[in-house]
């Protein structure tokens, strides 16, 4: 009689821990409100005023336009660059790894497409480097003896790998954007 009693409180203990392991994330969405402003009830966020201030370098590849574009987008939306605070500053390499062979005739039957993006977040009143570090994204891709559909199958595979290695600079320079937006703005260096 008594383990019957148990059962119900057994079933709620997993959601119970989950509770109270999600109760001290902190992560939230880039552009999200943050808070309503009391004064005038309209959500606010530290990151809506840094929308369409960042800019990036022209890309000199279609690799790097690949990249190029996600992260405009992540980070400006579709506004583009005016009067930037921010240079996000990149290079991106790419190789194209063959990672299996076909039995008998040895052509490659499936490959490894790795981009590789080093990036600098600078500041520009004082070109004051913010945030740097490197990311890449791996996608694997099958590859064939058509070669239309081995073509587009590379094609897939950068665009996959553009907009997936975005991502992962955006979980480095989001935050770095944040505490920006949330700090007084620096000083003026006087000019010599």
């Amino acid at each position: 009689m008594s383990s019957s009693r148990l059962r119900p409180a057994l079933r709620l203990l997993p959601l119970a821990a989950a509770a109270l392991l999600l109760a001290g994330c902190t992560s939230g969405p880039l552009y999200g409100a943050k808070g309503i402003d009391p004064a005038t009830g309209a959500r606010s966020s530290a990151l809506v005023a840094l929308k369409g201030r960042v800019s990036m370098p022209t890309a000199q590849t279609r690799t790097s336009q690949v990249f190029r574009n996600a992260m405009l987008y992540a980070l400006n939306g579709a506004e583009p660059a005016r009067a930037p605070l921010y240079d996000l500053r990149y290079t991106v390499t790419s190789t194209d790894q063959v990672s299996s062979l076909e039995a008998g005739t040895g052509a490659p039957s499936a490959s490894l497409y790795r981009m590789t993006v080093d990036f600098d977040l600078v500041r520009l009143s004082d070109g004051r480097s913010l945030v740097k570090g490197q990311r890449f994204a791996l996608v694997p891709y099958d590859r064939t003896q058509q070669l239309f559909a081995a073509e587009r199958a590379v094609i897939d595979a950068r665009d996959q790998a553009g907009k997936a290695v975005a991502e992962r600079v955006l979980t480095v320079v989001a935050p770095a954007l944040q505490r920006e937006a949330a700090s007084p703005a620096p000083a003026a260096t006087p000019a010599k």
